[in-house]
């Protein structure tokens, strides 16, 4: 019996260090990492070392530029922490500023893609990188909780240094999630949120990304939710943006790829339902999994986000 026990104790010991170490290699990024190359098959060495060592991830370095007239700027999140922004001004007729927000892994370029149609539509553009990613203050990432304060941070210095009053927050994934806590914590005026692929809790993401590796999700999900929590300095089972939506006001914009494997149209649905607000919409994309919906649907993704900026401008201006 004492040795049964002590086996299961050290078991125990062991599976929580491993875990332990999981969660902070994935919300802490290495500068020395190798990048990770899309559609590797790791070998059982390599899978046997990340069981043990944990996963390291490269910290999300600029893979592009805008091929449009920019301006870098620094935006303090706090007294000593520096995120670093790319502002673009429209050659149309200007309606506002749009501040874009990038994905877990990822960094502001991804957004460019947003960007170039939304300056078309009369929109100033800011993309900004999250912390731990591009041009940004330090290499922690907490896929999206912590990451609203960066929101929070951007929203203050459109209004006080670039003087804009009618603001709409777009985010993809991580970013989506960072806008809703942002929204939820600050309730910040803005016109409108678009948001692309969040995810409904932090242990449901856990637990798809298990199932997609043939992984059990007990007890893999709730130690890992647990010990990211513990890590970074939040309670992870209360990170669901699902009931962050119930304090969002403001016009949104809900998108969703149909085949994606991270974000399940009914997770999605059942955010869009928790929105407290009453002007909202949600547009699927049916071939597209994680990714930019501009890749499969450019035409649909424009002039869905068109109308929506249209609608949401003659809102204001109803309400002024």
């Amino acid at each position: 019996m004492k040795i049964s026990i002590s086996a299961v104790l050290i078991a125990l010991i062991l599976i929580n260090a491993a875990t332990f170490i999981q969660a902070y290699k994935l919300t802490h990024f290495s500068e020395s990492a190798k990048p990770i190359m899309p559609g590797h098959e790791p070998s059982f060495a390599e899978m046997v070392k990340v069981a043990v060592c944990g996963l390291d991830v490269p910290r999300p370095k600029t893979k592009a530029y805008p091929d449009r007239s920019y301006e870098t700027i620094q935006i303090r999140s706090d007294s000593d922490k520096v995120l670093e922004g790319w502002l673009l001004r429209t050659d149309s007729l200007k309606h506002g500023m749009a501040i874009a927000f990038h994905g877990y892994m990822d960094e502001k370029s991804s957004m460019l893609d947003r960007a170039y149609p939304l300056l078309d539509m009369g929109y100033d553009v800011l993309l900004v990188d999250f912390m731990g990613a591009g041009g940004s203050y330090g290499s922690q990432s907490t896929i999206g909780y912590l990451e609203a304060g960066n929101v929070k941070a951007s929203y203050d210095y459109a209004t006080t240094t670039l003087k804009e009053d009618k603001i709409v927050l777009i985010g993809f994934s991580m970013g989506a999630v960072a806008i809703m806590k942002a929204q939820y914590d600050y309730d910040m005026p803005v016109r409108g949120v678009i948001l692309e692929a969040a995810y409904g809790t932090f242990k449901g993401t856990v637990d798809k990304r298990l199932d997609r590796f043939g992984l059990p999700r007990w007890p893999a999900s709730s130690l890992f939710t647990f010990w990211t929590g513990i890590i970074n300095g939040f309670d992870a089972f209360k990170a669901n943006p699902q009931d962050f939506g119930k304090k969002i006001y403001v016009p949104a914009l809900v998108m969703c790829g149909g085949n994606d494997p991270n974000i399940p149209q009914e997770e999605t649905q059942l955010i869009f339902d928790q929105l407290a607000s009453k002007c909202k919409e949600l547009v699927f994309y049916p071939e597209s999994r994680h990714e930019t919906y501009l890749l499969k649907y450019p035409d649909k993704w424009k002039s869905t986000v068109q109308q929506f900026l249209h609608e949401i401008e003659l809102r204001d201006i109803h309400h002024e």
